[in-house]
């Protein structure tokens, strides 16, 4: 059975002694919205989930994880069951193609992003040293930054590089794109 995410919160708060104030602290975010988090009032962006691992010293994909003994159940996800993640800019969208992604070795999902959505950090995206990233455009074109080289990606196009290299992404077309992204080891 799984746990839902503000269970898991609230479990991994009390694991390491934190008040709600501290955890908000440790965060950057009001004790009120830890709260609401927990009582599942509200759903953290991706960044905040991001801040919410390393406070909790966990991994977003640990947050995200789905708890199975039934191995049929982890093989499957069908389309309507797959978490959706919302970027804090409203304009991307991360939709997890698998279920306990913890326990895999590789990380796919599908990114819709809206006219003028980024990733975050446009060129400074980094993943821990040894992993790899794949992209792939499914529809559209987006701009993708691998250290200082600009590279203009349109549908069908892909890269495969070492994720610990600075990257980022953006798309500056009036077109909505989707981008399969997978990595290796899951990075969140």
């Amino acid at each position: 059975m799984q746990k839902p995410l503000q269970e898991k919160i609230r479990e991994l708060r009390k694991k390491k002694k934190y008040t709600l104030a501290q955890l908000a602290q440790k965060v950057g975010c009001s004790k009120s919205y830890i709260s609401q988090l927990e009582k599942g009032k509200n759903v953290p962006s991706v960044s905040m989930l991001g801040r919410l691992a390393t406070a909790l010293e966990s991994q977003v994909s640990e947050l995200l994880s789905e708890n199975s003994h039934d191995f049929q159940w982890d093989w499957h996800l069908p389309k309507p069951e797959r978490r959706i993640i919302q970027y804090p800019d409203r304009k991307v969208t991360s939709e997890l193609l698998t279920r306990g992604v913890f326990q895999k070795k590789m990380q796919p999902v599908i990114t819709t992003i809206e006219p003028g959505g980024t990733s975050d950090k446009i060129g400074k995206l980094v993943h821990p040293p040894g992993s790899e990233e794949f992209v792939l455009v499914l529809e559209g074109e987006i701009d993708f930054w691998i250290g200082t080289d600009h590279i203009m990606l349109k549908e069908g196009d892909t890269l495969y590089f070492n994720g610990d290299l600075a990257h980022g992404w953006a798309n500056p077309g009036s077109k909505t794109a989707r981008v399969l992204f997978t990595w290796t080891p899951p990075v969140w």
